[in-house]
């Protein structure tokens, strides 16, 4: 008997302590191209732009068709004059090949195609449920201060794309003063709806380089939304405006329509010796398609306290997902997101919370990546997080570490994955996504490191897909590599 309770309690610590298995790697490949299509475009006289460095991947399943795309910043600007890329460049499935919408000059733009601009920046990508596909662009201009938002489309899951739509545009005294981290989300239970979001910069200047986002350098989050298959859009609106801004707006639409938008809220409060600023993950919600919004009634998730990503060696500042976050929506309705907090280590660590009564209530976060070796050890940040949700309710997050670092000459870089299949309570050991560690220090230096402020991660049916940069060489810096993986 002593030895039948004694198994009988081992079994239940095994089945505690979640999946043995971290899962397998069934597919990677480089679908950025080598040359950039871009290379020959013009600077115009602006210093500081990364030929051949693409950043910032997002990614969207086709749920007809099953096809997957992913988009990227081709050419990124870097120091000096950061900021935004050549263009953006997308790759298909359906054809094993790169397209790009004319969002810029570089890409074909004109101004009879609305895609006059310099650079673009900040890509995003949405499927409908009769399988449109959205690509929506920030677009600038360093010298002029003219920006806005544009949407193209596509009815061959990403083989060609349509001209531009603006969604915003307008010109400003300083591009400090504009548009910045849109999204799309195409409605699934709505064909023809289309939601955008972004915040726009208020009179404060961004600062990467403390590692906290942008200081409260943000402004009100807007709203557009299309009710024509993304034809025509409605008048930019203010759906939240207090506080002292918003960063990374981004919508979800549970199984009754409802919509959610989520978004890092900053505050500032006077106190004794300066001012205070904080932090934290807020959701504003819609039941009319967008209509009218909760603003009044907004739901805080989660206080925020990231310390930035920093090279464990040298100290020097990662450009991450720090102030950023991830949200995904299970089939069940449950919502899960995640950011990188310092709250359970001296350094920033992925954290996790779900709530399972449509965005209400939220649990308590919890961190999930691996624990450094000592509270205050660099070498274990854990980064950049994303997350999603596959057909059969298996969570997934990715995140960026730089646990194989051991030297300054290289920042050894690699991306993982963790899943779970018990709604986030247990967590599977890392599957690497990355073959090899590559060197982050390959990264456009873009007010940092740039390694990325998101990365794309989506699912086709029980198998999840994820975009994500890699280090490549000094004349190729970075490239987009694509993954398919299994818990």
């Amino acid at each position: 008997m002593k030895r039948s309770l004694v198994a009988a309690v081992l079994g239940a610590a095994l089945a505690a302590a979640g999946p043995a298995s971290a899962g397998s790697v069934v597919g990677r490949q480089t679908i950025s191209p080598n040359p950039s299509p871009f290379a020959n475009c013009s600077n115009q006289g602006f210093a500081g732009n990364y030929a051949n460095a693409e950043v910032e991947p997002w990614v969207a399943v086709d749920p007809v068709s099953s096809a997957t795309v992913a988009a990227w910043q081709q050419d990124r600007w870097g120091d000096p004059s950061e900021g935004g890329a050549h263009g953006l460049v997308a790759w298909s499935s359906v054809t094993n090949a790169n397209s790009w919408a004319p969002f810029t000059t570089c890409s074909g733009g004109t101004t009879a195609n609305n895609g006059k601009f310099d650079r673009a920046s900040d890509v995003w990508v949405s499927y409908g449920p009769e399988g449109r596909l959205y690509q929506i662009a920030l677009v600038f201009d360093e010298a002029t201060a003219e920006n806005g938002v544009t949407v193209s489309s596509s009815t061959d899951d990403g083989a060609t794309w349509s001209a531009p739509i603006f969604i915003d545009h307008m010109k400003q005294k300083s591009f400090a003063h504009g548009d910045d981290k849109e999204s799309i989300l195409a409605d699934q239970l709505h064909p023809g709806y289309v939601y955008a979001v972004w915040d726009r910069y208020s009179n404060q200047n961004p600062a990467y380089s403390d590692g906290h986002g942008q200081n409260a350098s943000k402004g009100p989050a807007f709203f557009s939304r299309s009710t024509d298959g993304g034809r025509t859009w409605s008048a930019p609106a203010v759906i939240y405006g207090r506080d002292n801004g918003t960063l990374g707006n981004q919508i979800v639409e549970l199984g009754n329509g409802t919509l959610i938008d989520f978004f890092t809220n900053f505050v500032a409060q006077n106190v004794k010796g300066g001012v205070n600023y904080t932090e934290e993950l807020v959701s504003v919600r819609s039941t009319d398609q967008g209509k009218t919004w909760s603003t009044d009634k907004p739901i805080v998730v989660s206080q925020m306290r990231p310390n930035g990503t920093y090279d464990p060696t040298t100290g020097q500042y990662v450009r991450a997902g720090d102030s950023l976050f991830d949200v995904a929506v299970g089939p069940t309705g449950a919502l899960y997101a995640v950011w990188q907090d310092s709250a359970f280590s001296g350094v920033d660590q992925v954290v996790f919370t779900k709530s399972t009564d449509g965005g209400l209530t939220w649990s308590m976060p919890v961190k999930i990546s691996e624990a450094p070796p000592s509270y205050n050890d660099p070498h274990g940040q854990a980064f950049t997080p994303s997350v999603d949700v596959s057909r059969n309710g298996t969570i997934a997050v990715t995140y960026y570490t730089f646990q194989n670092t051991t030297g300054e000459s290289f920042l050894a870089t690699d991306y993982w994955a963790i899943t779970s299949g018990d709604g986030g309570t247990t967590w599977s050991p890392q599957l690497r996504l990355t073959s090899s560690s590559f060197n982050g220090e390959l990264a456009p230096q873009a007010g940092g490191l740039m390694i990325g402020d998101y990365e794309g991660l989506a699912h086709n049916g029980n198998i999840f897909v994820a975009a994500y940069e890699v280090g490549n060489t000094q004349t190729d810096p970075t490239d987009i590599q694509l993954a398919s993986f299994t818990p």
